[in-house]
């Protein structure tokens, strides 16, 4: 095979390769077992609070009319401080064909068919992977900038932070209404590591020792620092 032949199959197995998920949970990160934090990787964004002070997660998705909005909102009790972690895309082929999906299924109910049965629009799997390659070249521009346009997407009582992928936002977002909900989650055993950079710290150790980091079963948002990229 050519050497330009050969760096093309290499670049498309790259690219289209399934990436490591990159949000990371550490439990006992935080001294205080009261505490859980969310931090963005590689910057200085963070967030701390109280576990029980919790009085909502919610994820909700809109459109500002050029881009689609994906955020994940925690409302901490007797504060009127909140805060937004989002994702902001252009809208691609994914969004269309899962909209129009939607409708389909609406349109069959309605007439009283079975919604199981409309007809489906395919997601394409390579051309999505390739838009949210360039949407992520989009993005890198502005890096961890969080936008806010007063007073259409914010107010002045948020905390808000920017992470990579809708898929990164959903991951979190169901870690915590796990949870926050009482169900066991497993998370990176932090206890070994001081500090706020635990979850990093503990990647780091694992990778150098060639091994895994170790992995508990937990059940409380208290302890937990949320990594996100």
């Amino acid at each position: 095979m050519r050497p330009l032949a050969l760096a093309a199959v290499l670049a498309a197995t790259v690219a289209f390769a399934p990436q490591a998920e990159a949000l990371q949970m550490t439990k006992k990160a935080i001294r205080n077992q009261g505490i859980f934090g969310v931090k963005v990787a590689n910057t200085d964004m963070a967030f701390y609070g109280r576990a029980d002070a919790i009085l909502s997660i919610s994820f909700q998705e809109y459109t500002t009319g050029s881009f689609i909005v994906s955020e994940v909102v925690i409302d901490m009790k007797d504060s009127n401080q909140q805060l937004r972690i989002y994702n902001t895309r252009a809208p691609g082929t994914a969004d269309v064909a899962n909209r129009a999906n939607r409708a389909s299924a609406a349109n069959s109910q309605n007439r009283g068919l079975d919604p199981k049965d409309a007809s489906k629009l395919p997601i394409p799997g390579p051309l999505a992977a390739i838009e949210s390659k360039i949407n992520n070249v989009a993005n890198n521009t502005t890096g961890d900038l969080v936008v806010k346009t007063y007073p259409n997407t914010t107010h002045a009582k948020t905390v808000e932070m920017v992470v990579s992928t809708k898929a990164e936002l959903q991951s979190l977002y169901s870690r915590l209404i796990t949870l926050y909900t009482g169900f066991e989650v497993e998370a990176v055993d932090g206890a070994s590591v001081e500090g706020a950079n635990a979850a990093a710290a503990a990647a780091a150790t694992a990778a150098a020792a060639g091994a895994t980091a170790a992995k508990i079963k937990i059940n409380q948002i208290g302890g937990v620092l949320f990594t996100v990229e």
